[in-house]
């Protein structure tokens, strides 16, 4: 039965839209196992092309291809690479070997893509090194052979994965007579182990050699006559299972082609260090700004005091008092009443009638003060009782001259009660979402408790404070736990904290501009690395290297440049960082920078993550390559 048959096979090319060249014209033959073949015939009569479609590298054609009974038209994309990686072993004229892998490298590197243990494959290798009479030179690259011993080596990588098939493309056709002789008899030496070669040549002197000639003639099989007797070793090695690429060997190619251009690469990485480094010290300064700020201003900037307001109806009872004076860091607690009912009304201007007062609260001289703009706190006295009122309330009286208020009488009515009260002060607007825009005012306790008819008023605000900045959150989360609407005046620490919060935003943005740069960056050097590394890419692919694989490894290489960028940056960053705080500690003994080992990692795989992103448009355009065109690459 016939290994490998070709029936009416047919290719041609495309020269302009309406004009083809036939360069196949329907191809008949059968191969089978042990057969020497040479496929004999003059430049351009089809040899080549033939070759790379009995390689499973060529699908464009018309006839069938067929293998132990599977047609590889029939193949789906994974059993080709397949194909190409356990049934077929390729040689080329001009070797084709990866000018960067040692020659060990280049032949274990069809291996790495099969079920063969590291081990093994180190085996193998040795023995092929031996077989082609080049063990010595295992460690040696591709530019210190001569063409002989370059083309032994190319047999050795096409014998890795033990294939069936073997074929070679003018394999002799570069080197001198000794040297192809020696590759001849190497090539005998593989069809009697039971394999099928086939040797395309134009050398009449080759072609003796071989078992049997085939003449092709512009495009088709003008003979095939047997002219020796193949003797075959029935002796077979084991069959190799193929498989992806493992990542470990695509992680150690892309680590080779990194140092293979580590000027570049290193450039690379170090542009995209620098506006990491940016990011990540602006990040630092900015928490230990809030740092500094918070330990050594935070007590004369943020205010201890805060109001809570019950929402229930029957106010706040003495256990729930207690509740809130044992609360950790409260030092003080002071009863108050918020009356959310109260009107009034404005004699001089008679729009103003019976208008609703967001909020009346009670205020102690010495327990509570909003801040004040114009005017003061007053007591009351037996003809006049005072109020206060903030911003809004006396643009809502006087909306040209709000310090024109002060001295003005109001009348506020609680449920029948009518009080006449005198503006002593007004006082900024509480910057609380909840106050924005509300009509708020204060007059004294005494006052308040006598315009309700009981005598006696419902506790349901709370004046609170903390014995400590430190405490003040801590309170805050308390109270609002308990249930209380918690609010607190914003203060020159609030301030301060947020412009340190909005400097760093911007200069974070302006800082991730750099890195965008250095994305785009690694995007145009991968799409430059991918044309250069074209016939490498057509290599992998010929001897069975699957699309994924060659994205991988490209996408492994932005990663790995995107890594070393991370770790370059959170090394600058340090460096600056300490020669900083080393100038700070000297002078306000206090260190600016703080180091912070999570924006540190976060850095490292926001360095990884932008250079994988950058990576993956070269790496797809690099897995579709077409293996013929590539392996054409100079």
């Amino acid at each position: 039965m016939a290994l490998l048959k070709v029936s009416n096979l047919k290719k041609s090319y495309n020269i302009t839209k309406t004009q083809k060249q036939d360069v196949l014209k329907g191809i008949d033959v059968e191969f089978k196992s042990g057969d020497l073949v040479a496929l004999l015939g003059e430049s351009g009569c089809g040899k080549s092309t033939l070759i790379n479609i009995l390689g499973g590298l060529d699908m464009d054609y018309t006839g069938s291809v067929v293998i132990k009974g599977d047609f590889i038209r029939d193949f789906t994309e994974k059993q080709m690479d397949d194909y190409r990686k356990k049934r077929v072993g390729l040689i080329f004229q001009n070797y084709n070997l990866i000018s960067h892998m040692t020659i060990k490298e280049n032949i274990e590197i069809a291996m790495t893509m099969s079920d063969i243990s590291k081990e093994t494959r180190s085996e193998r290798t040795d023995d092929l090194l031996k077989m082609i009479g080049l063990l010595d030179y295992a460690k040696k690259l591709p530019n210190q052979l001569s063409g002989g011993q370059k083309q032994r080596v190319a047999i050795a990588r096409a014998l890795a994965n033990n294939p069936t098939i073997i074929l070679a493309d003018e394999p002799t056709g570069a080197l001198d007579s000794q040297s192809a002789e020696i590759v001849m008899q190497i090539l005998k030496k593989i069809a009697q182990s039971g394999k099928l070669v086939i040797i395309v040549t134009h050398s009449e002197k080759v072609a003796s050699e071989c078992g049997r000639i085939i003449k092709m003639e512009d495009g088709v099989i003008a003979s095939d006559e047997v002219v020796n007797k193949i003797s075959i070793d029935t002796k077979r090695d084991k069959e190799i299972v193929p498989k992806s690429i493992k990542t470990k060997d695509i992680y150690k190619t892309a680590i080779r082609n990194i140092k293979q251009t580590k000027g570049r690469s290193m450039l690379m990485s170090i542009g995209m260090s620098i506006g990491m480094a940016v990011v990540l010290l602006i990040l630092c300064l900015s928490s230990g700004l809030a740092k500094y700020v918070n330990n050594v201003y935070a007590s004369s900037l943020t205010s201890l005091q805060m109001v809570a307001s019950s929402t229930s109806s029957s106010g706040i009872s003495d256990e729930d008092f207690e509740i809130v004076q044992n609360i950790k860091g409260v030092s003080k607690v002071t009863k108050s009443h918020t009356e959310t009912s109260a009107t009034f009304n404005y004699s001089k201007n008679e729009e103003i009638e019976d208008e609703k007062i967001s909020s009346l609260s009670c205020y102690f001289d010495d327990v509570y003060e909003p801040t004040m703009l114009y005017g003061e706190l007053k007591s009351d006295t037996d003809e006049i009782n005072y109020i206060i009122i903030n911003e809004t309330f006396a643009s809502k009286i006087n909306s040209e001259s709000i310090i024109a208020c002060v001295g003005e009488v109001l009348e506020i009515t609680i449920n029948d009660t009518t009080k006449s009260f005198t503006i002593s002060g007004i006082f900024e607007n509480e910057n609380t979402r909840k106050s924005r825009g509300s009509l708020s005012a204060y007059i004294s306790y005494d006052k308040m408790e006598s315009m309700f008819e009981e005598g006696e008023i419902v506790i349901n605000t709370l004046y609170i404070d903390s014995s400590d900045s430190e405490f003040v959150a801590g309170v805050k989360s308390d109270l609002t736990a308990l249930g209380y609407m918690v609010s607190q005046e914003e203060t020159a620490y609030d301030n301060v904290l947020k412009y340190i919060d909005m400097g760093t935003s911007v200069l974070t943005a302006i800082g991730a501009i750099s890195l965008v740069v250095s994305a785009i960056m690694v995007f145009i050097v991968l799409y430059i690395s991918v044309t250069e590394r074209m016939k490498e890419i057509g290599i992998l692919r010929a001897i069975g290297a699957r699309r994924s694989d060659i994205k991988k490894m490209f996408v492994f290489e932005a990663g790995m440049l995107g890594l070393i960028g991370g770790v370059l940056a959170v090394a600058i960053c340090l460096v600056i960082t300490i020669m900083v705080n080393i100038i700070c500690l000297s002078t306000i003994k206090y260190s600016l920078i703080s180091y912070n080992v999570i924006y540190y990692l976060l850095g490292i795989a926001m360095s990884v993550v932008i250079g994988i992103l950058a990576g993956i448009a070269p790496s797809t355009r690099a897995s579709d390559l077409d293996p013929v065109e590539s392996l054409r690459a100079e």
